[in-house]
C-alpha cells in the first residue's frame, strides 16, 4: 500500500466507529468470543490499523486468509491469538509457527507435515512445545475448503496421533445471510446438524475443541449457533452481511475521499471524458477533476449507473466517464466549487451520505467487494492523522 501524501486521495478510518461495532456485535453475541475477521487488508480498511484498534477495544481472537496476513498482525505488534482460515502451503508452515499462528487443518497430508514441522522447530529450539494446536475445518455444504464429516474422526485421531492438539473445531455457513422467514433456514438448519453430528463424536473421543460455527449472519439470525465463538467481518466495518439481515446500530467505518485538483468552466454541449458519452446542460458548466479512478476502486460502471460524489454537502453527478486516474464531477452552476474542496465517494458530508450498500446495488454487487476493491494506491489514514498526512485543502478556486 502506497502511505504518501503525493495527491489528495485517501480513505478515511474512523477508529471510534470501528470501537462502536465491537460494543454492538459483543451486545448481541452475548457470552460468545469475538472473532474479528481482518483478511483481505481488514476488508479493505487497512489491517494494521483496524486490528490495533479491533485489539484494544477488546476482541478475543483475529481470522486471516493467509500466514502472511498474520505476520504482518505480528510484525506490528499484534499479540492476540490469530487463526488462518485456509490450510497453508507447506513453505508457510515454519513463519506461521514462529508467529504463533494457529492453523485451519483438514487434510492428513497438512497434518503430517504441520506436525513434522513443529518437531523440527522444537529440536532446534526455536519454539517450545511441538504438541501445537490447531482448528479441523469440517466441510458442511459450502463446497469451499473443508474435510468431509466422515473424515473428521479419522483426522482428529490421526493428529492426536502425531502429536497434534485439537484446539478448535469449525465450519462455515453458506446462506445464513437470510433470515429463518426469508427461506435461509433448511440448508442452515442442514449444515448446524452435520456440525453437530461430527462435533458429538470429537466430544466422545475425548476432544475438547473451541467451537465456532457464525459469521456475522449467523452470530444475528442462528443465535444456537453462536458456540464458542463468533467470526465477525463485516459488521465490525459497519455494513450489514446482505440487504436481508440488517443489524442496527453499525456505523459505516471507512470513507473514502479526495480534494477538487481542477476546475473549468464549459459551455452547453461539452462532453467530458472518454467516449464523449454525456452533455453538459446550461449556458455555463462547472466541471471539476478530482484524483480519484478505476485503479484506486472507483468503478468504471458508476457512470452509467449513475453514482454520485458528495462536494461541499451536495450530491453531484460524474460528467464523464470514469478514466483510471480521475473523475470528472458536473457541478451545475456552481461556481463556489474551487480546487482543495473535498470530495467524497463513500462516506458523509453535511447531511448527506454515501454507503457501500449504494454502490453494491448500482453495480449489482454486494459491499464486501466495495470495500475490498479499494486500490493499493489509496493510503488508510485514521480520521485524526488526516490533515497531518494529507495536508489541508486549497481554499482558492481556479477558474
Amino acid at each position: 500500500m502506497i502511505r504518501t501524501r503525493s495527491r489528495p486521495a485517501w480513505a478515511e478510518i474512523d477508529a471510534e466507529a470501528l470501537a462502536s461495532n465491537v460494543r454492538v456485535m459483543k451486545g448481541i453475541i452475548g457470552s460468545a468470543k469475538l472473532c474479528a475477521v481482518v483478511k483481505a487488508d481488514g476488508y479493505g480498511h487497512g489491517a494494521v490499523v483496524v486490528s490495533k484498534i479491533l485489539e484494544a477495544s477488546g476482541v478475543d481472537w483475529f481470522a486471516v486468509a493467509h500466514v502472511d496476513e498474520a505476520i504482518e498482525l505480528r510484525e506490528a505488534g499484534v499479540s492476540s491469538p490469530i487463526l488462518c482460515l485456509a490450510e497453508p502451503s507447506y513453505g508457510a508452515l515454519e513463519a506461521a509457527l514462529e508467529h504463533q499462528v494457529t492453523l485451519t487443518l483438514y487434510t492428513r497430508q497438512g497434518i503430517d507435515l504441520y506436525a513434522r514441522e513443529a518437531r523440527r522447530l522444537h529440536e532446534k529450539g526455536l519454539i517450545l512445545d511441538p504438541k501445537v494446536g490447531y482448528h479441523l475445518k469440517v466441510d458442511t455444504g459450502m463446497h469451499r475448503v473443508g474435510a468431509d464429516p466422515e473424515e473428521v474422526v479419522d483426522l482428529a485421531e490421526h493428529g492426536r496421533e502425531v502429536g497434534l492438539l485439537l484446539a478448535g473445531f469449525w465450519t462455515h455457513m453458506s446462506v445464513a445471510d437470510d433470515p429463518p422467514e426469508e427461506g435461509g433456514e433448511d440448508f442452515t438448519k442442514f449444515q448446524i446438524g452435520l456440525f453437530e453430528s461430527a462435533k458429538d463424536k470429537l466430544l466422545r473421543l475425548g476432544f475438547k475443541p473451541q467451537l465456532h460455527v457464525a459469521n456475522s449472519a449467523t452470530g444475528v439470525n442462528y443465535p444456537h449457533a453462536r458456540y464458542d465463538m463468533v467470526r465477525t467481518g463485516i459488521a465490525l466495518y459497519g455494513c450489514s452481511p446482505s440487504p436481508k439481515t440488517r443489524i442496527a446500530g453499525l456505523k459505516q467505518v471507512l470513507s473514502l475521499k479526495s480534494r477538487v485538483a481542477y476546475i473549468r468552466t464549459v459551455g452547453p454541449g461539452t462532453r467530458p471524458s472518454y467516449g464523449r458519452r454525456r452533455s453538459t446542460c446550461g449556458s455555463e458548466t462547472v466541471l471539476a477533476t478530482v484524483p480519484l479512478g478505476y485503479a484506486d476502486g472507483v468503478p468504471r460502471a458508476l457512470f452509467e449507473a449513475g453514482a454520485e460524489v458528495l462536494i461541499r454537502g451536495k450530491r453531484r453527478s460524474l460528467a464523464g466517464m470514469v478514466t483510471m486516474d480521475q473523475v470528472i464531477v458536473d457541478c451545475g452552476s456552481d461556481f463556489d466549487v474551487a480546487v482543495g474542496d473535498e470530495v467524497v465517494f463513500l462516506g458523509s458530508q453535511g447531511e448527506e451520505a454515501i454507503a457501500a450498500d449504494e454502490w453494491a446495488e448500482m453495480l449489482g454487487t454486494i459491499n464486501y467487494e466495495v470495500l475490498t476493491g479499494i486500490g493499493f494506491r489509496v493510503p488508510r489514514i485514521l480520521e485524526e492523522d488526516v490533515e497531518s498526512v494529507i495536508g489541508r485543502g486549497i481554499s482558492s478556486a481556479v477558474r
